[in-house]
């Protein structure tokens, strides 16, 4: 079975959605790109795939379009990633901190159980 070398055509673009494609590979964050152009992020990178679209390697985004892409994320990409999630974690440690002992949740933290 023969593959046709025409490429099936790739949908247009919305004006927002050049806009975010444009900043993703500019290397602005996903939260920036959200907020000026209104795309959603499960969109944006769809259409990164779909328009052969990459944000810069060793970014938070850069990881999100190798999974997109269905590949292993590189080194840079995995790093920038952990980061990411550390950085995410930590404040949601903060945040539990700050609140009353009786609201925090019960976890390791709880009372044993009575045998």
């Amino acid at each position: 079975m023969a593959t046709s070398v025409i490429s099936t055509p790739r949908p247009t673009l919305t004006a927002a959605q050049a806009v975010a494609l444009a900043l993703l590979h500019s290397g602005y964050k996903q939260r920036t790109i959200t907020a000026r152009t209104g795309v959603e992020p499960d969109d944006l990178y769809r259409l990164a795939v779909v328009h052969d679209v990459s944000a810069p390697h060793g970014t938070v985004e850069g990881h999100d379009c190798h999974e997109a892409r269905d590949e292993d994320p590189c080194i840079q990409c995995t790093h920038a990633h952990g980061r990411a999630d550390s950085r995410q974690h930590a404040q949601h440690r903060r945040t539990l901190g700050a609140l009353p002992r009786e609201l925090r949740p019960r976890g390791r933290q709880g009372k044993k159980a009575a045998k």
